[in-house]
């Protein structure tokens, strides 16, 4: 399997762990509060991960969660979807892909509020750019517009001083997605 192949499936593996793990902790409290002769506040058991108090438990699935990391890894990969969608000229599914991006980012922004001023440009400003161009469904443009957001990706890693964290137009795609024929 390609490097760059294996990082985006393991990327994609541990984004939905995460997921997995916070709907995990999520019924997990759900279902403590509302069964009776258990309370919530308890301190749990040996075998529970997620112990302690409501405010205990909600702190350790953030910590689960974690920050831009892990939301990066889906961004990359919704990067590459996004990129070989327009090029085959599925526009329903880069549309999708580019909704997504928007998603992860900004979700991970509540998370991390010091990155909102990198983040700004690259949400209301390129990722905009490249919403147009789908929206237009114009294969010509694509790509150039594509590269221009690659750009954007670098100028916010620039600005939150991890400028070795490089971007580039896959070469490869990982998803068996393709446009309908």
């Amino acid at each position: 399997m390609v490097p760059s192949k294996l990082l985006s499936w393991v990327s994609l593996a541990v984004s939905i762990s995460a997921v997995v793990l916070a709907l995990v902790a999520w019924e997990v409290a759900k279902r403590a509060s509302r069964s009776p002769g258990i309370d919530p506040d308890r301190n749990g058991s040996a075998t529970e991960w997620l112990n302690g108090a409501t405010g205990e438990r909600f702190q350790e699935v953030e910590r689960q969660l974690r920050g831009l990391d892990v939301a990066m890894m889906e961004i990359g990969y919704r990067f590459s979807e996004l990129y070989f969608a327009g090029k085959e000229g599925n526009w329903e599914y880069a549309k999708y892909q580019a909704d997504k991006i928007e998603t992860a980012l900004r979700l991970a922004l509540v998370r991390r509020p010091k990155r909102v001023a990198s983040a700004e440009p690259f949400l209301n400003e390129d990722l905009l750019a490249v919403k147009e161009v789908i929206e237009q469904r114009d294969g010509e443009t694509f790509m150039p517009v594509m590269d221009r957001f690659r750009t954007a990706c670098m100028k916010c890693h620039v600005a939150e001083q991890v400028p070795y964290f490089t971007v580039e137009l896959p070469d490869s795609r990982l998803s068996t997605i393709r446009a309908a024929p």
